[in-house]
């Protein structure tokens, strides 16, 4: 099936199975080395970092002039209107602990947009891919998404982000979309859910703040698959991804940028609060004090830490629009 795929979505494939072929060579020479990034929650393996040195080298062979941004590796610049975005093992807390949810997502973007991608699950042996001429295959015929329109009758994926700062908006908007939908699965891997809804086992997915190496591949899948791909901003600067059936994901979408705003105004007001108090108590515990020892005290040395801002590493990035 691979044979009817072109241009980029032909590539795409071909740079994703490099990618398979080292992971599969690991797990049968068994062990790797496994530690943490930003967070506990937030895991890298030795075999993500050289399954993408291996599809970003396949990458650079054939396109030498585009621009290549992975999730280890970061960005890449080129000279084109191409870019390509590789997440080597997306699921890799599942890779760690030996569970199936798992992918190799490899896309190719033009001008910002994802156009053709690859998402092949090793553990299962699945892939799905796309081309920039529309064009999807995989190993068991044309994907298509559902026909699902209510969200009533949906099965969607909501994305629990990894991160303290974004978490309780994406739990809340969890609890906000279960009275409102069938019932949701969380596999633990973007391109795995988005694999699902490409081919029609899941009606929706819906992520707060996913990164883009974990959407662009399912992007331009679910897309090619006949879904609708929406992003917009919700809470404290993020995006929020709703990728779905057409009906769905315009439903989905609607309660999520609701319940965000909802969310967003409650923590505002708490932190109003909390900010009067701490005036508050700041001003009585200085009142105790003077009155107490008969004057004020002499401050202690600050131990904040410098308050110069220190320049970011991180690389600017263009994620899907709409």
């Amino acid at each position: 099936m691979s044979t009817e795929l072109s241009g980029l979505g032909k590539l795409a494939l071909e740079a994703a199975q490099q990618g398979r072929d080292v992971i599969t060579a690991a797990q049968l020479e068994g062990g790797f080395a496994v530690r943490a990034k930003s967070s506990h929650r937030d895991l890298v393996t030795d075999v993500d970092t050289a399954a993408e040195r291996v599809v970003t080298s396949f990458l650079r062979q054939h396109r030498r002039h585009d621009a290549i941004l992975g999730e280890e590796g970061g960005q890449l610049e080129g000279s084109g209107n191409v870019r390509w975005i590789i997440d080597p093992i997306d699921g890799t807390t599942n890779f760690a602990h030996g569970r199936a949810d798992f992918a190799v997502a490899v896309a190719a973007e033009m001008d910002g947009i994802p156009v053709a991608s690859a998402i092949i699950r090793p553990a299962t042996g699945t892939w799905i891919a796309c081309d920039e001429t529309g064009t999807i295959v995989s190993g068991h015929g044309a994907p298509a998404v559902s026909a699902t329109e209510e969200l009533s009758a949906a099965l969607v994926s909501v994305s629990v982000s990894i991160s303290e700062e974004r978490r309780p908006l994406t739990l809340s908007t969890l609890v906000r979309l279960l009275p409102e939908v069938r019932d949701f699965r969380r596999t633990g891997s973007t391109s795995c859910d988005l694999f699902d809804v490409a081919t029609g086992a899941l009606d929706a997915y819906i992520g707060i703040g996913t990164k883009p190496w974990d959407v662009a591949a399912g992007w331009a899948a679910v897309q090619a698959a006949g879904g609708r791909c929406l992003e917009f901003p919700v809470a404290d600067g993020q995006t929020a991804y709703v990728l779905g059936s057409p009906g769905v994901a315009e439903r989905a979408a609607a309660l999520v940028e609701e319940h965000a705003a909802v969310f967003t105004a409650a923590q505002n007001r708490t932190r109003q609060r909390e900010a009067g108090r701490s005036v508050v108590d700041t001003k009585a515990a200085t009142s105790r004090s003077t009155t107490a020892l008969g004057g004020p005290r002499e401050a202690p040395p600050s131990t904040a830490a410098d308050p110069r801002p220190q320049p970011s590493s991180e690389p600017r990035r263009k994620g899907p629009r709409r």
